[in-house]
């Protein structure tokens, strides 16, 4: 194994030698990360509509398998002796299908229950109090700290590779104003968010050591590819089945969407055009899913929206190109406002929906309430029976921490009651609110917490 390759298959704490020798580093960490009850966890997390629904849609476990099967693949593609460039991608700019992968199933361990605005709901409550929250920042300290793999380490002691492509936004909160301003996003090699604490700081300066500045390890665009890809695909796979978005006749209504897409997207995107925005409009309005009418379900429906779907999705992996110079990708500008139209067919029919928005404010009173709750109760006697095991162990594991090191307590109180709060479901997060709100009509018995 070269210098290089032991680089990246470091972990950061000392393991037992294998038992068995074939599963490479990396397949072990996909395999922990699989194994992982926060991964389980996702199958209880919304991704956009709530997981009750009685429509078989998608949920964060099932959105990240395909984030990591999408990775994976186009990771291959670029490592074929045919489709691609396997002589780029050795030495430290060495690429694997494996870390691909399991930074995939990673990337949304931190979503808290009810998705985007559950999270914002959590900043807003331990901005002031621990510096504030954000999902991708989260998913680190979930793989490096919250999860329980053996007593000593803590985390998954996943390798230097897999963690640094977990980073889809490698830098702190602090660093935001040092950040490039002229970066368009088109350019994948950067973002824009931030995305790890500073209580995981040993970690992440494991995690970034061989990569330079704020940019994003091959691996880790890949996975951010594979994550758009996904959302752009699935989302609007679900919402046409279910009448929302009128993917066979797109057209109606462009005037009105392309409007409403644009000027969100402006404010979102530097560098955005409008007009490239409505070229890809057109190129799908000119390739419609059927020219029979909405979906009823027929298999007739049902293969036509495969076909779609599947070409779709086949274009956007070849839309992956290598580059001979850092960072070693790059993704056609016409594959990345297509990905966005289909996106933005999510936001406007389904997302800004007033019945989805109605509900999601409900949501958000809920996560308030429930951090509100569980904040004041560890304010007081963190022995008392009432303070959930987890939320109470959460709270002493940060004690012990040595990067707690001159934390105060309501610090470590407001980022224990949130971890907590991350590792719940849905279904969990309303119980417990119901409980401890007096409208629950629970028993004793049975009970999923202790």
């Amino acid at each position: 194994m070269s210098e290089s390759d032991k680089l990246r298959a470091d972990r950061r704490h000392e393991e037992a030698a294998p038992k068995e020798e074939y599963r490479c580093p990396f397949e072990r960490d996909r395999d922990r990360i699989l194994y992982s009850s926060s991964f389980r966890r996702l199958a209880g997390v919304t991704q956009v509509a709530a997981v009750t629904e009685k429509r078989l849609l998608h949920n964060r476990l099932t959105h990240s398998l395909k984030v990591g099967q999408i990775g994976r693949r186009i990771a291959q593609r670029l490592l074929h002796p045919v489709h691609g460039r396997p002589d780029l991608f050795c030495g430290p700019q060495e690429l694997s299908p494996d870390v691909v992968e399991a930074a995939g199933l990673a990337h949304d361990l931190g979503h808290p229950p009810f998705g985007h605005i559950a999270e914002s709901a959590l900043e807003n409550k331990v901005i002031d109090l621990c510096g504030g929250f954000e999902g991708n920042a989260q998913s680190f300290r979930i793989v490096t700290k919250l999860a329980v793999r053996r007593e000593d380490p803590l985390g998954l002691d996943l390798t230097r590779a897999t963690l640094n492509a977990i980073l889809k936004y490698p830098q702190y909160r602090s660093d935001l104003g040092n950040l490039p301003q002229d970066v368009g996003w088109l350019d994948r090699s950067r973002g824009q968010k931030w995305g790890a604490y500073d209580t995981e700081k040993e970690d992440f300066s494991f995690a970034r050591q061989g990569t330079g500045g704020f940019v994003r390890s091959t691996e880790s665009i890949l996975m951010d590819w594979a994550d758009d890809v996904s959302f752009a695909t699935h989302d609007v796979d679900d919402y046409f089945r279910a009448g929302l978005i009128p993917l066979h006749d797109l057209e109606r209504n462009g005037r009105y969407f392309v409007p409403h897409a644009t000027a969100r997207l402006a404010k979102k995107h530097m560098k955005f055009d409008p007009h490239e925005f409505q070229k890809a409009f057109e190129r799908l309005c000119a390739n419609p899913v059927t020219a029979t009418g909405p979906y009823h379900g027929t298999r007739e429906d049902r293969q036509a929206l495969h076909d779609f779907l599947s070409a779709k999705i086949s274009d956007f992996i070849n839309a992956v190109e290598p580059l001979s110079s850092p960072p070693y990708v790059r993704i056609q500008k016409r594959s990345q406002y297509e990905v966005e139209v289909l996106k933005e067919l999510t936001w406007y029919h389904v997302i800004d929906n007033p019945a989805l928005a109605t509900l999601q404010e409900g949501q958000t009173k809920l996560v308030n309430d429930l951090f509100d709750i569980l904040y004041k109760w560890m304010s007081g006697d963190v022995s008392s029976p009432r303070i959930p095991l987890m939320l109470r162990e959460n709270f002493l594991m940060s004690a012990d921490d040595p990067e707690m090191s001159g934390k105060t307590e309501d610090y470590m109180r407001a980022r224990a009651v949130s971890d907590y709060i991350c590792g719940l479901t849905e279904d969990q997060a309303l119980d417990m609110y119901e409980r401890m709100s007096g409208v629950s009509k629970s028993s004793i018995f049975g009970a999923w917490f202790h």
